[in-house]
């Protein structure tokens, strides 16, 4: 009898002891799972946040290249103008008159990358639950093409700044001019050309400007040529610039769509 009662106490105690350890195991794969689950939920919000990301980047490239374009449409005509004046071919009333009509030149808009995402993510650690491919591309991106960027910002901010200040000056005065009569859409932009919208006053005060004597050996000298050859120079360079970060730009945003594909998938 007394083997009998240990022997039940032992399946009894053994039972219980299965039971404990099995409960422990089952909770802590429950407390596994729903860390996986809640993790992979973030980790898809954060895929999600790198688009929206990528696709407001598209969007400010996107004026960006407009703005590119009419630099690139103003400093071809401007170049054309002023060969025409050094070869004698234009008076010089007419030579400025086609300055004013071209208006500003670039509004120079510049590149700056939407990152918050990706620094959160760099932050929090979380960057490394993306594959190592995606986690290198978003490296490139994010760091090496976003410095080489702004690199390029500072080249254009200081090369437009010195131009309009110093060899193209009539632009600080159209831009004025642009305020005071509360011009909409911005003439500068080169969304509607510029001369019809402004009022007569503006208009003399254009007229008065290019027949002081010192602005009219500014604007008939090599300087001006020459910067505005080099303005024109630097709007086709930023364009590569700016090709050569869509390009990056595209391919990260399409393997992160693709990724994310695979993960609703499964």
């Amino acid at each position: 009898l007394v083997m009998d009662y240990k022997r039940k106490l032992l399946i009894k105690y053994s039972l219980e002891f299965i039971v404990i350890v099995v409960g422990i195991s089952v909770t802590f794969w429950i407390d596994e799972w729903n860390r996986n689950r809640i993790e992979q939920i973030q980790h898809v919000k954060d895929i999600e946040s790198i688009i929206d990301d990528l696709d407001n980047d598209s969007l400010v490239i996107n004026r960006v290249n407009q703005s590119l374009d009419t630099g690139r449409l103003r400093t071809d005509r401007l170049i054309n103008l002023i060969e025409l004046k050094l070869d004698n071919k234009i008076g010089y009333n007419s030579y400025y008159k086609k300055i004013i009509n071209i208006g500003y030149l670039w509004s120079y808009q510049t590149f700056f990358m939407t990152d918050a995402t990706y620094k959160s993510l760099i932050s929090n650690g979380r960057i490394n639950l993306f594959p190592q491919e995606i986690h290198s591309m978003m490296n490139k991106y994010y760091e090496a093409t976003a410095k080489r960027i702004n690199d390029h910002n500072k080249i254009v901010d200081d090369i437009a700044i010195k131009y309009y200040t110093y060899y193209h000056p009539f632009s600080m005065l159209f831009t004025n001019e642009n305020f005071r009569n509360n011009l909409f859409p911005d003439v500068r932009l080169g969304i509607r050309g510029g001369r019809l919208n402004f009022s007569d006053e503006s208009l003399k005060k254009f007229d008065n400007y290019f027949k002081n004597n010192d602005i009219k050996k500014l604007y008939t000298g090599i300087g001006f040529y020459s910067n505005t050859i080099n303005m024109n120079n630097r709007v086709g360079n930023y364009t590569r610039r700016i090709f050569e970060l869509e390009t990056e730009r595209l391919k990260l945003s399409k393997s992160i769509h693709n990724y994310l594909k695979t993960l609703v998938k499964n």
